[in-house]
């Protein structure tokens, strides 16, 4: 009788230990197989005059350079226009960068001659906010996964 007694809260220990085990290897396997994410958002000033060609270039039938954003590891990249209180129109911009090495891969992109010759149309439509040379990025405050 004492043996039966005996297996019961090993029978339950071992269960517990398994269980324990197999949620701390699922949990270590998924954090090892995501990869971490960079987000950044960004501002800029656009003229008003510009606001309809900027739309176009960025519409969801011109290419333009979405295949280098992604090549470049850059996704869920969105851009978004507001007025605001001081007359000015803004872009607020998102994107996620899942890749190795952000520095190396912005520089890549700065190369790419479509990427130049698409900013030479893009950028004189933008004022860049007072001590940017471009975007100016923002720092993140929140993120809810």
């Amino acid at each position: 009788m004492k043996m039966k007694n005996l297996f019961k809260p090993l029978t339950v220990l071992l269960v517990l230990t398994f269980l324990s085990i197999t949620v701390q290897y699922a949990c270590t396997a998924k954090n090892e197989s995501e990869k971490e994410v960079k987000r950044v958002g960004m501002v800029i000033k656009i003229h008003e005059d510009n606001i309809e060609e900027y739309k176009k270039l960025h519409a969801p039938d011109n290419p333009g350079v979405r295949d280098l954003l992604s090549k470049y590891n850059m996704h869920n990249f969105s851009i978004f226009l507001q007025k605001l209180d001081d007359g000015n129109y803004y872009e607020f911009g998102y994107y996620e960068y899942d890749g190795e090495d952000f520095e190396a891969d912005m520089a890549k992109l700065a190369k790419e001659p479509r990427n130049i010759e698409w900013l030479k149309v893009c950028d004189p439509m933008q004022v860049p906010l007072k001590g940017h040379d471009g975007w100016a990025e923002m720092e993140q405050v929140y993120y809810n996964p």
